[in-house]
């Protein structure tokens, strides 16, 4: 059998993982990755050798190694896929250093301005999503898991590294979620969502929060809201619903 990188072989590999219940955001990702291996190989099949020289050819363009190992993980999930296990290849180990430093955090006075500013300027939707992803143990991609129904449960079932978590919705949050959902006549399914109905995706959020970073007059902080687990909550508190709060 060939070891091409086709077509049919990339939307078998999309629909593969959407079996595996994988966020959109993260297909899209992994089908991406998939199409710059298939620019490496040019026209050439996939072998053993073509994935240590991929690897290499990464490494000599320059990136970082979290980004190389992006890449190649999703070349060895293609490659279990596509069932050529034989072909995949060993992911470099990043430093503690290193993932620290990639992951820039948003100062504690910074989150405060843009969810008091979300707030006045009666964006309630983009304050409590800056806020849930502060305060709870969630990825932006697992808010669509965020639904009435996950309230109702007391926590939010996601899917990491191929393992179960339960992610345990705190009352307070709990409770102005059913306050938002019922303003916003949500009675099923995701509570964060566009006025279509359909989850708010990445690019929704990131176009949101920079209009807001703006009016906040604070550094674009586009990819650091979701890097601020571990450290003291009451850095960044809750604070809830209701632009009459003090902050």
């Amino acid at each position: 059998m060939s070891t091409y990188i086709t077509k049919n072989r990339i939307l078998d590999f999309s629909v593969s993982l959407q079996i595996q219940h994988r966020s959109p955001n993260t297909i899209a990702s992994y089908t991406t990755n998939i199409q710059k291996l298939e620019v490496f190989l040019n026209g050439a099949e996939l072998s053993r050798e073509r994935m240590i020289a991929y690897k290499q050819w990464l490494t000599e363009k320059g990136f970082k190694k979290r980004t190389i190992n992006a890449y190649l993980a999703a070349a060895n999930q293609f490659c279990d896929v596509m069932g050529w296990t034989d072909m995949k290849v060993v992911l470099d180990p990043i430093e503690p250093d290193e993932v620290e430093q990639g992951k820039k955090q948003i100062s504690s006075s910074n989150y405060k301005k843009l969810v008091y500013t979300a707030l006045q300027n009666d964006k309630e939707r983009l304050a409590m999503m800056i806020q849930v992803l502060c305060y709870m143990d969630l990825r932006f991609c697992e808010l669509e898991k965020l639904t009435v129904e996950a309230l109702d449960e007391g926590a939010v079932e996601v899917v990491r590294k191929h393992r179960q978590k339960r992610v345990e919705i705190p009352d307070m949050i709990a409770d102005d979620l059913r306050t938002y959902a019922a303003h916003e006549q949500i009675i099923s399914g995701a509570i964060f969502r566009t006025s279509k109905g359909s989850p708010v995706d990445r690019s929704n959020f990131r176009k949101d929060l920079k209009k807001m970073c703006v009016l906040a007059g604070v550094e674009e902080e586009l990819g650091s809201i979701q890097h601020v687990k571990n450290v003291v909550l009451d850095e960044y508190p809750y604070y809830g619903l209701g632009k009459w709060r003090d902050l």
